[in-house]
């Protein structure tokens, strides 16, 4: 990725799973498609490997300007957010 795009670009959220489990499948297809993603927590797995309650929830954040293409990939997939 052209090092000045990157500079330029603001990160956006894309969407919200539940785990890192429901996260990795949409990662893998963005990432096939040439759309690069951030996986963000607020949870460190190596602290706390198993949580509950929603504590886990994976937030899947892209560049402002893959935003639209990334949607695109998500409605026409199985990997569709809940």
């Amino acid at each position: 990725m052209d090092e000045n795009r990157l500079q330029d670009s603001k990160v956006v959220l894309l969407c919200s799973v539940a785990t890192e489990v429901d996260a990795l499948p949409i990662q893998s297809l963005l990432e096939s498609y040439g759309i690069k993603c951030i996986l963000q927590s607020d949870v460190t797995r190596s602290v706390h490997p198993f949580v509950a309650d929603g504590l886990a929830e994976v937030r899947i954040l892209v560049l402002e300007q893959d935003l639209a293409r990334a949607r695109e990939v998500l409605r026409g997939s199985d990997c569709v957010p809940t």
